[in-house]
C-alpha cells in the first residue's frame, strides 16, 4: 500500500499554500473519547462538490498491517466546497461489555458508522485510512485497487503497538509520575508511542502522554492535503492539535469528550476563510445565545433544508423542514426547559453543523 510522507514544515506562508491546488479530501478532525464516543470529520479543501460514495474509511486494529479486524465504511452522500462531513459511531444500546455513543455525538452526524468491528470502534493504538475505489467497489484485502487519500497513525506497527496507548507528540523519552498508591514510577515514551505499563511491567503507564487516545485532534489550518506515505514514525504534532482542555466536575484538565468543533474546519485552503478565521461564523449563526426571550434566530449562508433540537441526553425536542429556501429562521422556545441543547442545522447541499445553544 502506498501512503505520500506527511508534510514536515510546521508553519508555511498563506501564499505558498495557496500556490498549491488541493485535489482530495482529508481528515480534519478525530474524536477518540469515552466508550464508545468516537468520531472522525473529513474536509473538502476543494471548489468542487466530491460524490462521497466511493470513499471508504479502514482501520488497521492494533497495529495490523491489513483492515481485515478493524473494519472498512463506506460514505454515503456529497461534500460540498470547503465543508465537512461527520461520521460517528452508530452503537445506540449499550452491551455489558460496550457501552452506547453518546446520542449527542450522534446528533452531529452526516453518517453513522456500521456495527463492529467498523472504523469508528478505534481506541488510540489503531491507524485510520481514507482511501477511495473504482465504482466505489468494497476494497481488496490487499488493498490493490484502492487510492491512498489520507492516513492517521502508522500501518503495520505490529506488537511494538498493539499492547500499547497510542502515539504520542514526544519521542524517546522518559518520565516519573505517581501510580495510584502515590508512590513514584517511571514510564517511557519509544519512537513516539506510549508505553501502556511503566518501566516496571505492572504499573499502568503515562496514558495521557499519548494524543491519540481519550483525546480530540484537529488537522492544522495550513494543512490542504492527505497522508498517503505510511510514515515512520508517525509524528502526531507535525500536522495536529488538541483541542484544549475542559475542567471536569472534579477540577481535574480532561481532553475526551470533546468535540465543540465537530462540523466546521479552518483551512488556508478555502478563499473566504484563511488562517485564523471561523469558517463556521458565516455558514451560521444563532442569536441571542444564551436565549433569554421567547426565540431565537438561526441565520445560515446556505438554504436550509431541515434544523433539529436536541437535548443534552439525545431527545429530539424540534424537528422540522424547510422547502423555501430560507436562509433566516426564528424558532420558539415554549416547551423547551431551562437549560443546554443541539441545534442541528443541514442546509439543501447536504452540509450539516450543529452548536450548542443555552436557554436561561
Amino acid at each position: 500500500m502506498r501512503f505520500f510522507s506527511a508534510l514536515t514544515m510546521l508553519l508555511l506562508t498563506t501564499t505558498l499554500l495557496m500556490a498549491q491546488t488541493p485535489t482530495d479530501l482529508f481528515f480534519s478532525e478525530y474524536v477518540e473519547g469515552s466508550g464508545n464516543n468516537k468520531a472522525l470529520e473529513i474536509y473538502n479543501p476543494t471548489n468542487q462538490a466530491i460524490d462521497l460514495s466511493v470513499y471508504y474509511v479502514l482501520r488497521f486494529s492494533n497495529g495490523s498491517s491489513t483492515f481485515a479486524e478493524g473494519g472498512a465504511t463506506r460514505l454515503t452522500g456529497t461534500i460540498a466546497p470547503y465543508s465537512t462531513f461527520v461520521l460517528v459511531n452508530g452503537q445506540t444500546t449499550s452491551t455489558p461489555t460496550s457501552p452506547a455513543c453518546s446520542p449527542v455525538l450522534q446528533a452531529m452526524a452526516n453518517q453513522l458508522d456500521g456495527v463492529y468491528p467498523a472504523p469508528t470502534y478505534m481506541n488510540g493504538n489503531d491507524a485510520i485510512a481514507l482511501v477511495k475505489t473504482p465504482g466505489g467497489v468494497p476494497p481488496n484485502a490487499d488493498m490493490s485497487n484502492v487510492t491512498s487519500v489520507d492516513l492517521l497513525g502508522q500501518i503495520g506497527l505490529g506488537s511494538a503497538i498493539s499492547a500499547e496507548t497510542g502515539w504520542s507528540y514526544v519521542q524517546d523519552s522518559t518520565l516519573t509520575y505517581n501510580n495510584s498508591n502515590g508512590d513514584p514510577v517511571t514510564g517511557k515514551v519509544v519512537n513516539y508511542i506510549v508505553k501502556s505499563k511503566a518501566t516496571d511491567g505492572t504499573t499502568f503507564g503515562p496514558f495521557w502522554m499519548s494524543w491519540t487516545s481519550d483525546h480530540s485532534l484537529i488537522r492544522k489550518p495550513n494543512i490542504i492535503k492527505g497522508v498517503v506515505i505510511n510514515p515512520s514514525p508517525f509524528v502526531v504534532k507535525l500536522e495536529w492539535d488538541t483541542v484544549p482542555a475542559i475542567t471536569d466536575t472534579a477540577g481535574h484538565q480532561v481532553y475526551k469528550d470533546i468535540w465543540t468543533e465537530l462540523g466546521r474546519h479552518v483551512c488556508v485552503a478555502d478563499p473566504t476563510h484563511g488562517l485564523g478565521e471561523n469558517p463556521a461564523s458565516n455558514w451560521m449563526q444563532i442569536y441571542p445565545n444564551p436565549v433569554v426571550g421567547d426565540n431565537f434566530t438561526v441565520a445560515t449562508q446556505f438554504p436550509v433544508n431541515t434544523i433539529e433540537v436536541y437535548s443534552l441526553i439525545g431527545q429530539v425536542v424540534y424537528k422540522q423542514a424547510f422547502n423555501s429556501g430560507q436562509k433566516v429562521i426564528t424558532l420558539g422556545t415554549t416547551g423547551l426547559i431551562k437549560g443546554i441543547y443541539m441545534v442541528k442545522v443541514t442546509s439543501t447541499n447536504n452540509v450539516t453543523i450543529a452548536r450548542k445553544i443555552v436557554i436561561n
